[in-house]
């Protein structure tokens, strides 16, 4: 268990960087209700969600709860660009990850993620809704 946490942090300072990527994610609105480690943790969690969402190349979105089925309820997965060549992927199950670089099947997953971006929340938006999510974990 330790060394997946590891590599999560690890993976999380690259955000820190002088010149980090642009980093786009969209979270269901589950993530702020459903209660994982306590309301302590909640809170904490959130309030690290808000700390690094500030950051001028990190935008969240959050999909309202209001929105019904939606492609991002299929389960969750990662579109790179990198600065050297063409837009791969990454989807991740509780066996293992799967680098995607075939490019019909990157080209079906940007579908999937514009469908998804545009049932969520404006960053601003997202950013107020989880300030008042992280004060509800009392």
């Amino acid at each position: 268990m330790d060394q997946p946490v590891a590599a999560r942090l690890r993976r999380q300072e690259i955000l820190a960087r002088e010149q980090p990527p642009l980093f786009v994610a969209v979270l269901d609105h589950t993530v702020l209700d459903r209660p994982v480690g306590g309301p302590a943790v909640m809170r904490e969690q959130l309030q690290h969600l808000l700390e690094v969402g500030r950051r001028p190349r990190v935008h969240l979105h959050l999909v309202p709860r209001s929105v019904g089925a939606y492609p991002g309820l299929n389960g969750a997965f990662v579109i790179a660009t990198p600065a050297d060549g063409e837009d791969v992927a990454y989807l991740d199950n509780p066996l293992q990850g799967t680098v995607i670089e075939r490019t019909a099947d990157v080209l079906s997953l940007r579908q999937s993620w514009e469908s998804v971006r545009a049932e969520a929340m404006p960053h601003r938006q997202t950013l107020d809704v989880i300030t008042e999510a992280a004060a509800a974990w009392t």
